[in-house]
């Protein structure tokens, strides 16, 4: 068989086909988490990735890492993975940065934990055990849980609006009487913004004061506006894989809900500015007009406010969604709220990179 001519390559058999369905079920009935899914040029993988997860990602090199490695291929490929969830179909080897290796015959599956020292072995999972799998990623939520949950708080979005008729992002209420937190991103240098409420009841709204160097923005109106949402214990009880929605209006309506999961609590970026952060990042795609809203967890509490303006350390915005920590964004929110109420200058200054990082996903240092 020629490994450089994909024509030479075989289809999957029926059973082949079945047996990539199969695993695909498995993963949605144990509700595993699907991040990127790799698969190398060639038929077979590229369609039992897409049979299994509905997506197939075909990454240049991993063809390269059989049967013979390629060194430079290789060294490409140890570099890109770093983030969790990640599925990777290839023929039966991969790269070396998953260690140990583990020799792989059809349909089997060698699961790896992400850590801070590199990567863990959890163990191998043949093809007549993905049935008997048990997920320990934390609650499982049924479908009916979740849609009681988004069409709760779907009530505390609203769209923002800097001129009249003209979407500019999202913002949400919080807790704190009469107050909505949306993007400084969005609300630029206005003094003076419109909300719309799901209803399509227009309310002006003044902005209170912004955190560019964290994204963050406050505005006040009447408090006979949407419900608040809560924030609960923050971060402190997320984790990788937890199925997230955001409440968004890129077509100017705050109504639209977009579920997903947590891929990483604590990824590097810089916001528009060159400040930097430790941001959230999840499998949602943020939309400019989604922007500003809330990441709220199965329970319904706020995890974080998505941004469109972050960029990650290495360039790769891959599938990639990033939201500014709830607890940082609390923080400046009270912060702005105080000075506001003290009659000060409620705009937080941009400060030095290394203040505007959250200590692990706590509060801003001050």
């Amino acid at each position: 068989m020629d490994f450089d001519d994909r024509s030479t390559q075989r289809n999957l058999t029926d059973e082949g086909r079945a047996d990539a369905r199969t695993i695909g079920e498995a993963f949605r009935e144990l509700r595993i988490p699907v991040g990127t899914v790799w698969t190398s040029r060639y038929c077979r993988g590229r369609e039992t990735a897409e049979l299994a997860f509905g997506q197939a990602e075909v990454l240049d090199g991993l063809e390269r890492l059989y049967p013979e490695p390629d060194e430079a291929a290789e060294r490409r490929l140890n570099r890109l993975i770093r983030e969790p969830n990640m599925v990777i179909v290839g023929h039966g080897v991969y790269p070396s940065v998953l260690q140990p290796a583990v020799t792989l015959g059809e349909g089997e599956a060698a699961v790896y934990a992400v850590n801070d020292d590199g990567f863990t072995l959890l163990g191998q999972v043949a093809p007549d055990e993905w049935t008997g799998l048990d997920s320990s990623a934390g609650p499982v939520y049924g479908a009916g849980e979740l849609s009681g949950v988004a069409d709760r708080v779907v009530n505390s979005g609203v769209s923002v609006q800097i001129h009249q008729g003209d979407h500019s992002g999202s913002g949400f209420r919080v807790a704190i009487p009469g107050i909505v937190v949306t993007n400084a991103h969005i609300v630029a240098d206005a003094d003076e913004v419109t909300v719309v409420l799901r209803d399509g009841t227009r309310r002006s709204a003044q902005v209170l004061g912004r955190a560019p160097h964290v994204d963050i923005a406050v505005l006040e109106l009447d408090d006979s506006g949407p419900p608040p949402l809560h924030s609960g214990s923050g971060l402190a009880d997320a984790r990788v894989g937890d199925p997230v929605f955001a409440i968004g209006s890129p077509h100017g309506q705050a109504d639209v809900v977009t579920s997903g999961t947590l891929r990483t609590l604590r990824r590097p970026v810089r916001l528009g500015d060159g400040a930097e952060l430790e941001a959230v990042q999840t499998d949602i795609a943020i939309q400019p007009g989604s922007a500003g809203g809330p990441l709220v967890n199965a329970g319904g509490e706020v995890l974080g406010v998505p941004t469109t303006i972050a960029t990650p350390d290495d360039g790769n915005r891959a599938r990639a969604g990033f939201v500014i920590p709830v607890d940082v964004a609390r923080s400046e929110t009270r912060e702005i709220v105080r000075s506001g109420q003290e009659g000060g200058t409620p705009v937080t200054p941009v400060r030095a990179a290394q203040e505007s990082r959250s200590p692990g996903l706590g509060r801003s240092r001050r």
